[in-house]
């Protein structure tokens, strides 16, 4: 800890010195993760950690860290590698661990969420205003953990009778009459992290009386149709490799007192065509469907070792680099997420010079793609909105005058009240500010049109009634812009790189 002194600084008190060391962790490795964290010094002095650094708001973030490694010490709990990294993640979330921690019978510690996604994933799964979750997003984000964990949790309550966990075997073509041993012996090489999760949340001998006595059952796809699944807590795994009937069959399985979670990777679909997937077959259409959830994981939750997420990154990046090879013009117009082949009308204004070229050689025609994208994912029916590409000059104007905020800003929306657009059918208005946006653009390493194209999508999301004041809206709608700009071969804008 011998680098130069900076000129901001930070004091973290501990009431009880004696946790420094429990704290700073050996040779303060510890100390050094929060460190590379935020771009500060840290230093142990007596009963105080000190922060130095350049910038106020990292020495802010680096003292809310390590506060809350302190509370945890001071509740007993041990602070590994681990622990180090979710109090690092939470506080660059902007959100604090919530008290919603999972308490078993025989367990010393309580599950608790180590990332702010799987703490709205826990509390979507605990909580009674949900009977259907959607987890989806990489391996290693803790999905299939979180919902055994509560499962096994609702099932010691009494608060269901039984667990039923299934995926598909897509290896086994769901054939699985040809291979050896009962359904249980066949099915269950592909259920070994979820049999893995029972045995470390409920211990081996437990899991057996209770497999013995029906309380928990496993049961591959092909078994699932016919059957209603009433005062259960169903588990659906690896849901990406189910087809789009097998995903209706097991959504119309649930039956009363009974919950399901549905865990799955898009990117990882084995089937023979990518299109036949159920997942996000399903999270299209059931997205405002009332009782249902859907909660979006990203390389950023990934709990295995840190490496494990840069790879998942790596590859998202490789597949948003990718340029598809030229195809033949499909015979059949290209298949859209709505009934109709419906679209939002938008009416561009170019009021910058700057925004000349940005969108392409066909400024219109490269808007209206990227406009008929976001279509998909909802129901038109002949609504239409202004997009103004102004200045930086013309934002600051509309901020200070609507918003009281004398600044220019990226995206301004300017959702229509209902009384207009139920007359005049109008969405409202989205102005985007181009210093503002190529400013950003060059600072975060992205390509100019990549970011126009998200905050086009942010602010045309803001107009359709999303919004990011609570944690929860803020990760469903994030999650949404990540499927469309995906679709549109852009990688996650609110990935971070350290």
């Amino acid at each position: 800890m011998t680098r130069r002194r900076k000129s901001e600084e930070g004091r973290v008190a501990l009431t009880n010195p004696s946790l420094v060391p429990l704290v700073a962790g050996p040779a303060h490795r510890n100390l050094t993760l929060v460190e590379d964290a935020f771009g500060v010094d840290v230093t142990a002095q007596g009963g105080d950690i000190l922060v130095h650094g350049d910038d106020p708001v990292s020495v802010n973030q680096a003292r809310e860290a390590l506060q809350a490694l302190i509370e945890k010490a001071e509740a007993g709990m041990a602070l590994g590698l681990p622990e180090v990294r979710s109090a690092i993640t939470f506080v660059r979330a902007g959100s604090r661990a919530r008290s919603g921690a999972l308490a078993l019978p025989g367990r010393r510690a309580d599950i608790k969420p180590r990332t702010p996604t799987q703490s709205v994933y826990l509390d979507a799964l605990m909580g009674g205003e949900f009977d259907l979750v959607f987890g989806v997003g990489p391996a290693g984000t803790g999905k299939t953990f979180l919902a055994v964990a509560v499962a096994v949790s609702m099932l010691l309550e009494g608060r269901v009778s039984r667990v039923v966990v299934t995926r598909p075997a897509v290896e086994a073509g769901e054939r699985l009459g040809f291979l050896p041993g009962d359904l249980e012996e066949k099915v269950d090489p592909y259920l070994q992290p979820i049999w893995d999760a029972f045995k470390t949340l409920l211990g081996a001998a437990q899991l057996e009386r209770r497999k013995a006595a029906g309380e928990i059952e496993v049961a591959p796809l092909a078994f699932m149709r016919g059957r209603t699944l009433s005062d259960a807590f169903v588990i659906v795994d690896e849901a990406q490799n189910t087809t789009r009937m097998q995903m209706k069959m097991l959504l119309t399985r649930l039956g009363e007192g009974s919950r399901m979670v549905v865990n799955g990777d898009p990117s990882q679909i084995d089937l023979p065509r990518s299109s036949d997937s159920g997942l996000p077959h399903a999270l299209r259409i059931l997205r405002r469907v009332e009782g249902m959830k859907i909660v979006h994981f990203t390389a950023e939750d990934v709990v295995r070792h840190p490496l494990v997420g840069r790879i998942v990154s790596a590859y998202e990046r490789e597949v948003a680099d990718m340029t598809p090879a030229p195809v033949p013009p499909p015979v059949t117009p290209e298949p859209v997420m709505t009934e109709e082949s419906a679209s939002f009308d938008v009416d561009v204004q170019i009021e910058s010079e700057g925004w000349h070229g940005v969108f392409g050689p066909d400024s219109d025609a490269e808007i209206d793609k990227i406009v008929k994208v976001v279509s998909r994912y909802f129901e038109p029916a002949g609504d239409s909105f202004a997009l103004l590409l102004t200045s930086d000059a013309v934002v600051q104007g509309l901020n200070a005058q609507w918003r009281h905020k004398d600044q220019p800003t990226n995206v301004l929306s300017f959702p229509a009240p209902e009384t207009v657009h139920a007359l005049e059918k109008t969405l409202g208005d989205v102005a985007l500010a181009y210093e503002t946006c190529a400013r950003e653009a060059q600072e975060q390493g992205k390509n100019l049109k990549d970011h126009a194209t998200h905050l086009l999508v942010h602010g045309l999301l803001h107009l359709l009634g999303y919004d990011h004041e609570a944690d929860d809206d803020a990760a469903e709608m994030e999650g949404l812009e990540r499927e469309i700009l995906a679709s549109l071969g852009i990688a996650d804008p609110y990935h971070t790189h350290d």
